[in-house]
């Protein structure tokens, strides 16, 4: 018995243009398991860093703000993924920047009862060369986002993201 015979089939079973496609698929597959696994995309292991960052919470009466306490848990509203825990809140009055019309003169107007709540928050991400991923979702700076703190679900935006974690050299 011939192992390859004039059709190309191995042991008169198996054809060798099969094998060579199935060998050049896994090749594939695995290469873009490695390469995905290693920039951060969800494919292969991800090493998480611990991170803090901020959200600003805007126009919101102080009743309100106060409610957001440290130690809180932190949710993404419309998906429920864990977002960290609340380390600290800042209150910051409310100003928008307002045109003077007989001037042209910009200028910034505060608005008394109105505040600015500034949401430091500690979670482990995904941290690669390119982006931060938390709970599958990309973090980036003005990014907005509806949160669960405490019973209350607030409009939120990122306004600061710091790695706390990070070994020199990676």
């Amino acid at each position: 018995m011939k192992i390859i015979d004039k059709e190309m089939k191995l042991f008169g079973k198996i054809s060798l243009l099969d094998i060579l496609i199935v060998a050049v698929a896994i090749v594939i597959v695995v290469a873009a398991v490695r390469y995905f696994g290693s920039h951060g995309t969800g494919l292969g292991s991800a090493d998480t860093t611990p991170i803090v960052y901020e959200v600003m919470i805007k126009e919101v009466d102080m009743e309100t703000a106060m409610e957001i306490k440290a130690g809180y848990e932190v949710r993404d509203r419309v998906k429920g993924y864990e977002r960290g825990v609340v380390i600290s809140v800042e209150m910051v009055l409310h100003s928008e920047k307002t045109t003077d019309l007989t001037t042209g003169a910009q200028r910034l107007e505060e608005y008394p009862g109105l505040y600015d709540a500034v949401v430091r928050i500690k979670t482990d991400a995904e941290v690669t060369d390119r982006y931060i991923m938390l709970s599958g979702n990309r973090m980036d700076i003005g990014k907005e986002a509806y949160l669960q703190i405490g019973p209350n679900v607030y409009k939120s935006w990122v306004s600061a993201i710091e790695i706390t974690g990070r070994e020199e050299g990676r």
